[in-house]
């Protein structure tokens, strides 16, 4: 005895063999869950509960094995009758999790000496041998006495003429065998045609019936406790560092700072600090800081966040927002530096770019930094106008770290969404982890319905763990935050669409901030960007965009989707 073996009967895995030896195999959990021993699809076999069945072998007896129902939803059948808590098992029992639900037999190799094989349940009733008459022939002959008569009664022999011969007797048995033959494959065929006609109309009832009591089934409800319980592990903490590059040199791209002094006398920024920020105008008659690749002359574009983001597969690919995975492909709002202004304005001269003045010949002065300004959409370094796409972002480091670990895990950004605020990226590990399911469901969904939102706020106060080195070249202690997520509540406040058609009007309604859906979530901000936003089923339904004390704001998960396959945008 030195494995155990599972025979799959049905269901997904069927025809399927899996061994697994008892040397590092004490127990098997059974279930959806990708943490289970044995792992079922989790959308084909649906009658399989997340966490169904335990098989385990006996402490005190290794000769003998137990399996038991974990308190799912449909119960788990040992040889057909349903369990109830632990039960006994024996090699070649069969196993079946939920009615009409996948089968397994669970075996041994080799056998224990001395186990019985489980007495077989008997099928169809085994069809009796069909016999045929044959006809016989008698013959009477004077003087003696014929059946059921008295001694001494004579017969009358028949003519000779009239007799059949035993040629004739074998031709005749053989033609009553050969109709016989086809009458019962006539008979057989009828009778597998009628079983597959109901057989047929048995499934197709019973997917209706079932079909029926789900829909009457009120979905369950997951308070905010159940699912921090079941998705924590789900949830990750992003940490990244960037920088903007140009492409055909692969050199970093800085925002140019010019010595304040006015070539036409006096400083550009009367007060003003010994190097001032340079912007210029462009086509739109907007401004944006005017880029140079010499860094003696200028500010690297770049910067450092954090963020949230959940897992969507168990092989570690992670959905995010865009300006958490790829920040220089979003606004540049919140990353500018406190010495980006004051600044000068640079506008199109006769034949390069001079410096804008007022009425007074004086410098215009820039006060604010512009808002809005993408770094990859940037078209201009220097007097240089760019092709598409010459100015590129990259990521220094991107890492991802689990709920109550302090362990980095380095990430690869995968895909980026043209279309809204998402973005995937990839762990390697050889473990696979725990993922949350996603809920299109963009729409149905209705102002008020309950959300949940989990992720890594940076208004939340951080833990931080002091690791020990055991590394005799490296004695330094680590110090690192260890996430831990937080919960937040509220309802769908409202529900903006891109564009929707009115039918009382010939009139198109916007919305200026595209498809999204309104949240009365306060309680979360910055940090939380990109964690998932769950419904009261604990699915997820979005991604979290954007907040702050006041309204918050999260992505409809079909953008997310999106990115997880690919779809033709052509007929």
């Amino acid at each position: 005895m030195e494995r155990i073996v599972l025979r799959h009967l049905s269901g997904s895995k069927c025809n399927q063999v899996e061994e697994f030896p008892l040397n590092h195999f004490k127990e098997l959990t059974i279930g959806r869950d990708p943490s289970n021993s044995v792992k079922y699809d989790p959308d084909r076999d649906d009658l399989v509960g997340r966490q169904h069945a335990r098989l385990a072998q006996d402490p005190s007896n290794p000769m003998l094995f137990s399996i038991t129902d974990l308190n799912s939803r449909n119960g788990t059948y040992l040889n057909r009758q349903r369990i109830l808590g632990t039960a006994s098992i024996a090699p070649g029992d069969v196993v079946q999790l939920g009615a009409g639900g996948p089968e397994f037999q669970f075996d041994l190799e080799p056998r224990p000496e001395g186990a019985v094989r489980t007495t077989r349940i008997a099928g169809e009733p085994t069809t009796p041998a069909q016999g045929f008459p044959v006809p016989s022939t008698r013959i009477s002959t004077p003087g003696a006495p014929a059946p059921g008569q008295p001694a001494g009664v004579q017969v009358q022999a028949q003519p000779v003429s009239g007799q059949v011969g035993k040629a004739t007797v074998e031709r005749m048995i053989s033609q009553s065998k050969s109709s016989s033959n086809k009458l019962l494959l006539v008979a057989v065929l009828f009778v597998l045609l009628f079983v597959g006609i109901a057989a047929v109309g048995f499934l197709v009832w019973n997917f209706k019936f079932r079909e029926k009591v789900a829909s009457q089934i009120p979905a369950r409800v997951m308070s905010p406790s159940e699912i921090v319980k079941s998705y924590t592990d789900s949830v990750t903490f992003i940490e990244a560092g960037w920088k903007l590059i140009h492409t055909q040199t692969g050199r970093q791209v800085c925002h140019a700072r010019w010595p304040n002094v006015d070539p036409m006398g006096g400083p550009l920024i009367p007060g003003g600090p010994s190097t001032v920020a340079v912007y210029v105008q462009t086509a739109s008659n907007e401004y944006e800081p005017w880029l140079t690749l010499d860094p003696n002359r200028g500010v690297p574009i770049g910067g450092r966040l954090s963020g949230s983001g959940f897992c969507v597969t168990s092989d570690g690919f992670i959905i995010t927002n865009r300006h958490v995975a790829a920040p220089w492909k979003t606004s540049y709002d919140e990353a500018w530096p406190p010495d980006s202004v004051p600044g000068i304005l640079l506008v199109p001269g006769p034949n390069s770019y001079v410096i804008a003045r007022d009425g007074q010949n004086q410098p215009l002065v820039i006060r604010q930094p512009p808002k809005g300004w993408v770094p990859a959409n940037s078209r201009l370094v220097g007097n240089q106008i760019l092709g598409s796409p010459e100015l590129e972002g990259r990521n220094d480091y991107l890492n991802v770290t689990f709920a109550k670990n302090e362990l980095r895990i380095p990430a690869n950004l995968v895909r980026v969404s043209d279309r809204h605020d998402v973005a995937m990226i990839k762990i390697n590990i050889p473990q696979p982890v725990a993922k949350v399911e996603l809920n299109d469901n963009y729409d149905t969904i209705k102002p008020g319905d309950s959300t949940f939102v989990l992720g890594y706020p940076a208004a939340s106060p951080v833990e931080v763990g002091i690791v020990k080195s055991s590394d005799p070249f490296n004695r330094a202690q680590q110090q690192t935050i260890i996430p831990d997520p937080t919960v937040s509540v509220g309802n769908v406040g409202r529900i903006l669409r891109g564009q929707e058609t009115t039918t009382s009007k010939d009139t198109a309604v916007v919305s200026l901030a595209g498809d999204a859906y309104q949240l009365t979530i306060n309680s979360t901000g910055p940090g939380n960007s990109g964690g998932p936003v769950f419904d009261d089923q604990g699915h997820v339904i979005g991604v979290y965009w954007a907040g702050n004390q006041t309204i918050s704001f999260a992505v409809p998960i079909r953008y997310a989707k999106e990115l997880m396959g690919t779809s033709s945008v052509m007929k």
